[in-house]
């Protein structure tokens, strides 16, 4: 059994011991968040066998699969040499494959049937958006900028490029939106520039370029279960407790 004085890493007579690699972690700043991730894994997994959950031989061969192409491992063999490069065993890769599935299992399993009520309570913040928006430094500028591209009709993206302002694309849920432009992008419609509106980053303009009704295709029904399952873990962890005593910490 490993104890704190446990050698873990050597190097030209410099010996690291595992009370010394924690002590460092949590110096770092770096300890507990890991230890939150591991717990979070480890409460996933106990869940899921409570849950009577198991992964079966064909859904470990697809997770496999999927691994592999992920990382361009064409072979038995190139599989082999990328855990051992990693300290991996191929026991350590399976029973890695074996927490994947059943964390995914567990997933679907606890949120699966709560989906549709979760949509309807909320329909308008699934609705999509896609935005082209640049942040200008002074107020004055961005009222300018935003005539010119309101009644010259100009382009917003030439109107960046000739500012030397990056224009930043992006593309989600209109309840992904927070702060002042929530409201403002609330009732835009498609091919509205808003703004200027103040951010803690400067004055933004912000073009709708296009907007869909919400709708419950896979992508927004996976999006919500990731919601409602990221919730009930959080829900688990809120009460979690740390010891640091092997770190030297008080």
């Amino acid at each position: 059994m490993n104890t704190p004085d446990t050698v873990v890493a050597s190097v030209a007579g410099t010996r690291l011991s595992l009370g010394s690699f924690l002590g460092w972690l949590h110096t770092q700043g770096r300890l507990e968040p890991l230890l939150r991730e591991a717990l979070a894994a480890q409460v996933v997994q106990q869940q899921a066998r409570q849950a009577g959950l198991t992964a079966t031989a064909q859904e470990l061969q697809a997770a496999a699969d999927s691994f592999r192409r992920r990382h361009g491992l064409h072979s038995a063999a190139d599989t082999r040499a990328w855990l051992t490069a990693r300290g991996l065993s191929e026991d350590d890769f399976e029973a890695g494959l074996e927490q994947d599935v059943l964390a995914a299992k567990l997933h679907s399993h606890l949120t699966a049937a709560g989906v549709d009520g979760h949509f309807a309570a909320d329909p308008a913040g699934f609705e999509r958006l896609r935005l082209a928006q640049m942040v200008v430094g002074r107020e004055d500028l961005a009222r300018e900028l935003a005539t010119q591209v309101r009644e010259e009709g100009r382009d917003l993206a030439d109107v960046a490029r000739e500012q030397g302002l990056h224009l930043l694309r992006v593309e989600g849920f209109r309840k992904e939106l927070n702060g002042p432009l929530a409201s403002a992008l609330a009732s835009a419609e498609a091919g509205q520039l808003v703004g200027p509106v103040g951010t803690p980053h400067g004055f933004a303009l912000v073009l709708v370029e296009q907007r869909h009704p919400a709708e419950l295709d896979p992508a927004t029904r996976q999006r919500i279960q990731d919601e409602l399952f990221a919730g009930w873990l959080a829900a688990r962890l809120r009460e979690a407790k740390f010891d640091l005593t092997l770190t030297g910490a008080s």
